[in-house]
């Protein structure tokens, strides 16, 4: 059971050309479960523990000349101090979410250098084309929604041509070692681990949105998007990922999305996860974990469930979720209930051993008050992928003013 409160966040703007300021504060009361399968008899000897968060931010933009040309390019920047409390410490540490440069010299090209956030794909729960998924760098979707999304270093330039835009990129590696020596290294932001340089193509045609990307790391990636509007109630999307560092490393996506009558909407999307498991690979996966039920030989603090299933990271880390097999459905209903309130539901179902996620939430705002609590319930026999979470189910509350 774990259990996230925020009794107030507060949010001031103070309005000096194009900067915002807000503060947030939260609390989270996490109680793990001793019956997870990356777990088993408690090993790891995990505890209860109230946690705390304390966040300052502020962003800027200011838009300057170039030239004859009054927009010539616009600066960004966009800063998180985070104060993180917990019963053994307070570590305070910072995070550069945006600082670049935006230039536009002549009509239709575009330069862009610094720290960006940048999205790319057209799924709403996993992007397997985007460019960061190959370094498993992505922020996941299902964890920390709270936080400001982090960006890339990066140069990348744009060229619009009728019809059709080229995009081409690339992004240093940027590593410290973990010493004070490279401390103020560290209050930038998290490192980037990988420097891929990629080429973007992206057009339309006959009612159909495309693009295609080619990027490089030490291996290759190719990644391609299609999007279509039928009517003015419905998209369909398709996105594929093929990585050459893995065998299987092809991801595919397909998706609508449905607008009501109402203004409820609906997006349903399928993943075919080719790195995963099939149904035989995880019923003998299944089988090893119910013979090994102690600590894996020479290291007291890891379960060999945990040794064996180490492929999963990057996924868990990418999505939010083990993507542990091969097939998987995912739901999310929005609708907005009047007065001033709001209901999301997110479910993801693994079709292979039919377990699951549910994310129940419901907020309220009107004005200068929020008020949202939401719940995250695993479903399914122990033995299956979402009995490998580390916490039963987990509650949230968060209350916001603005002022």
């Amino acid at each position: 059971m774990g259990v996230l409160i925020a009794p107030v966040s507060c949010c001031q703007a103070f309005a000096a050309g194009n900067t915002c300021f807000s503060v947030k504060n939260l609390w989270q009361l996490s109680s793990p479960s001793s019956r997870s399968l990356l777990n088993p008899g408690n090993i790891l000897g995990l505890e209860k523990e109230l946690t705390g968060s304390f966040l300052l931010n502020w962003r800027g933009e200011w838009f300057f000349p170039a030239g004859a040309r009054e927009n010539g390019g616009r600066l960004v920047f966009e800063d998180t101090v985070q104060l993180h409390l917990n019963r053994d410490e307070t570590d305070l540490a910072n995070m550069v979410n945006e600082f670049y440069i935006s230039l536009n010299p002549v009509g239709f090209f575009f330069i862009d250098a610094g720290k960006q956030v940048i999205t790319t794909g057209t799924g709403y729960f996993f992007n397997p084309s985007d460019v960061w998924s190959r370094a498993r760098e992505r922020k996941a979707l299902l964890q920390d929604r709270e936080l400001p999304p982090e960006g890339k270093v990066m140069l990348r330039g744009e060229y619009l041509f009728p019809g059709l835009a080229l995009e081409v990129g690339w992004a240093p590696q940027l590593v410290w070692a973990e010493d004070e020596d490279a401390a103020l290294l560290k209050y930038f932001g998290s490192p980037q681990r990988s420097s891929p340089a990629w080429v973007k193509i992206s057009g339309g045609c006959s009612g159909m949105d495309g693009s295609c990307l080619f990027s490089y790391d030490r291996q290759w990636k190719a990644g391609l998007n299609l999007a279509r509007v039928w009517g003015e109630n419905l998209e369909i999307h398709a996105e594929m990922g093929w990585e050459e560092w893995e065998e299987g490393s092809l991801k595919a996506l397909v998706g609508a999305n449905y607008t009501f009558a109402g203004g409820a909407n609906l997006i349903l999307e399928y993943l075919f996860n080719g790195s995963g498991l099939t149904r035989g690979e995880w019923e003998r996966v299944l089988l090893y974990i119910g013979e090994s039920t102690t600590p894996a030989a020479g290291n007291e603090n890891c379960s060999p469930v945990a040794a064996e299933l180490q492929r999963t990271a990057g996924f868990l880390m990418e999505a939010g979720f083990p993507g542990l097999l091969r097939h998987y459905a995912m739901a999310r209903l929005y609708k907005e209930l009047p007065p001033a309130f709001a209901l999301e539901q997110i479910i993801i179902q693994n079709l292979v051993d039919r377990s699951g996620l549910a994310i129940f939430s419901l907020s309220y705002e009107k004005e200068r008050f929020a008020l949202s609590s939401a719940v995250q319930i695993p479903y399914g026999k122990q033995e299956s992928e979402f009995g490998l979470l580390t916490e039963d189910w987990q509650a949230k509350l968060k209350v916001e003013f603005w002022f």
